[in-house]
């Protein structure tokens, strides 16, 4: 039996002064959970709210939005909906490209005044469970569903993860309450729902408290987890030759065992936001980017992140935005300029070195590298090759075309973020321009 008064302190807890937000499908689930916090609201002092994601999948999915919003009002509970446009089914699977395109909208909707409570139950844990194992998942994916974590700067928590799906349904039934049945929840094509409609009776009928003792499994791999991520942040942080936040020195993590170096790597990347690795990518980065010869320039990729190694360091990044290396533009005001590969060129007011007006007017234009320019940076008595200055800047090989160039007529003056000639080095009385480079 659920126990409303525990669960309803227990989210007055959590929520301490942030409002509190609902993740309300519909389904029986979130309405208990929906219905339980809204009854409770007025002895615990706690202002429910209700925030409904429309995947749009579904022909339904309109009265759906409609059924949710009576059943907020009827419950005198603030609702939302939102709607959203489902990507990436045939890369990521239905299920994971719809919570991914929820958990977006979510995250942009809510903020860090904000806590989100979800409805996962017990059985919930123990199917992600058994799904992860069937994957080969190491213990951070069978710790399954954590009780609490973030997205982005929003707390989220599962306050009936504890809690049997049996419970729940009584409770539904004891305060006749009506949901709605998504008919997607009863096609075996999707891994959970062939788990849970073909498998999890078998599997009940023979070990009956299954749920509860997977669920346990799932804690214990979650403590497992979070001791190995201990052991990794202390091994990052024995680390003396980190010289970029993207990167990991590659003689000292090939000093590491396998184990703690596979383990170090998982961290790493989970910490840098990148797509998690899998077995065969992990030992892909050690053989072909790691040992790679010393002239070579390799890289590793899965989706969403690229592995590369400048310097003795290995990278960890973001894929690089296509954009167009043979770009040429004619600077004719300080406005920003669009990079064409999500980045901008800004200009910022200063009054140490960069352009003025007067050289506007002479000519000057945007270019990318193509091989064999030079720049007299300031104090120096000859201009220099900008490969050489690139290395001595440290600039890995794969940005050095990526950095933008200002001409003045034929002469190179600026090299954005890095270098500006004498030629840009300006009395103080003069008001001039320094270009920058920013995300758009």
């Amino acid at each position: 039996m659920l126990n409303q008064q525990q669960i309803a302190d227990l989210v007055k807890d959590k929520s301490a002064k942030k409002k509190v937000w609902i993740a309300y499908s519909g389904g029986v689930d979130s309405h208990v959970l929906l219905h339980l916090l809204a009854s409770a609201s007025s002895e615990q002092a706690i202002q429910v709210n209700a925030i409904h994601i429309d995947h749009g999948l579904q022909p339904h999915s309109v009265q759906w939005v409609k059924h949710c919003a009576n059943t907020a009002e009827a419950l005198n509970v603030h609702f939302v909906s939102i709607s959203v446009r489902v990507e990436n089914i045939d890369s990521l699977g239905m299920e994971a490209a719809a919570r991914e395109a929820r958990y977006k909208a979510l995250e942009q909707y809510l903020s860090d005044d904000d806590i989100l409570l979800t409805a996962q139950h017990q059985e919930d844990q123990a199917e992600t469970l058994l799904l992860q194992l069937l994957r080969g998942a190491g213990p951070k994916g069978l710790s399954a569903m954590a009780s609490e974590f973030m997205l982005g700067d929003v707390d989220v928590f599962r306050p009936l993860i504890n809690q049997s799906q049996n419970d729940i349904l009584d409770y539904a039934q004891q305060h006749n309450l009506h949901w709605i049945e998504d008919p997607s929840n009863a096609d075996t094509r999707w891994s959970r729902n062939y788990l849970r409609h073909s498998l999890w009776p078998v599997i009940t009928e023979r070990w009956p408290s299954s749920a509860k003792t997977l669920s346990r499994s799932a804690e214990h791999c979650a403590e497992a987890s979070e001791l190995l991520d201990d052991l990794a942040q202390q091994d990052l942080d024995s680390l003396t030759t980190l010289t970029a936040a993207s990167a990991l020195p590659i003689d000292e993590l090939l000093a590491l065992s396998k184990a703690r170096r596979n383990n170090l790597l998982r961290f790493f990347i989970h910490s840098q936001k990148l797509p998690a690795p899998s077995t065969i990518n992990l030992q892909r980065i050690i053989d072909e980017v790691c040992l790679a010869k010393q002239d070579s320039e390799p890289l590793v990729s899965w989706s969403g992140i690229e592995v590369r190694r400048y310097q003795n360091q290995l990278y960890f990044m973001k894929p690089l935005a296509v954009y167009n290396p043979d770009k040429q533009l004619e600077i004719n005001n300080f406005d920003d300029i669009s990079l064409g590969d999500g980045r901008i060129l800004h200009w910022e007011k200063t009054s140490e070195k960069g352009v003025d007006i007067s050289m506007l007017r002479k000519g000057m234009t945007l270019r990318f590298r193509q091989g064999g320019e030079r720049i007299k940076p300031p104090g120096s008595l000859h201009h220099k090759v900008l490969k050489h200055l690139f290395q001595e800047w440290g600039v890995p090989s794969w940005l050095r075309s990526r950095v933008p160039l200002i001409f003045l007529n034929d002469e190179l003056i600026v090299v954005a973020e890095y270098c500006c000639s004498d030629i840009a080095t300006v009395n103080d009385s003069q008001q001039v321009y320094l270009p920058v480079i920013k995300n758009a």
